[in-house]
C-alpha cells in the first residue's frame, strides 16, 4: 500500500467530508439546533470541546475510508466503482443503525436523524471517491 497516497487521500477526503458536514449543519439543520437548544432538547453548551473533536473525528473517517479503499483495491479493482462501494458500505455501517436508534428514542424527532444518516452516507461516498481518485500504488 502507498501510505503517502493514503494520507493525502485521507486528508482530502476529510476536507470534503467536513465541508459537507458543516454545510448541512448550518444550512439544513442550523435553525433546528437553535430551536432544540431553546426548548431544552439539546444543551446550549457542549460538555466536551465538541467542534475540534468533531472535525478531528471526520478527518479520522477520511483516513479510514482512504485506507479501506487502498486495502480492497487489489481485490475489487481501481476506480470509482470500488470507491463508491467502499463509501457506501462504510456509510451504511456507520450511520444507519445509530440514526435508527436516535429516530426511535431521541427527543429531537425523526427529521434530524434522517438528515444525519443521509448526509453521513453521502459524506462517506464522496470521501471515498476523493480518496480513490488520489490513491495510486507505489
Amino acid at each position: 500500500m502507498n501510505w503517502k497516497r493514503i494520507a493525502l487521500g485521507g486528508l482530502l477526503a476529510g476536507v470534503v467530508m467536513n465541508a459537507l458536514d458543516f454545510a448541512v449543519g448550518i444550512f439544513v439543520l442550523g435553525e433546528r439546533y437553535t430551536q432544540y437548544q431553546d426548548a431544552g432538547i439539546f444543551l446550549k453548551e457542549p460538555r466536551l470541546p465538541f467542534v475540534p473533536l468533531w472535525i478531528a473525528g471526520i478527518f479520522a473517517m477520511g483516513f479510514l475510508v482512504a485506507w479501506v479503499y487502498a486495502a480492497v483495491r487489489p481485490r475489487l479493482g481501481p476506480g470509482p466503482k470500488t470507491a463508491l462501494l467502499v463509501g457506501l458500505a462504510l456509510g451504511l455501517v456507520g450511520h444507519v443503525m445509530y440514526n435508527l436508534s436516535a429516530a426511535s428514542w431521541g427527543l429531537q424527532g425523526r427529521f434530524m436523524p434522517l438528515v444525519w444518516m443521509v448526509s453521513g452516507i453521502v459524506e462517506m461516498v464522496l470521501g471515498a471517491l476523493v480518496a480513490g481518485w488520489v490513491y495510486k500504488e507505489e
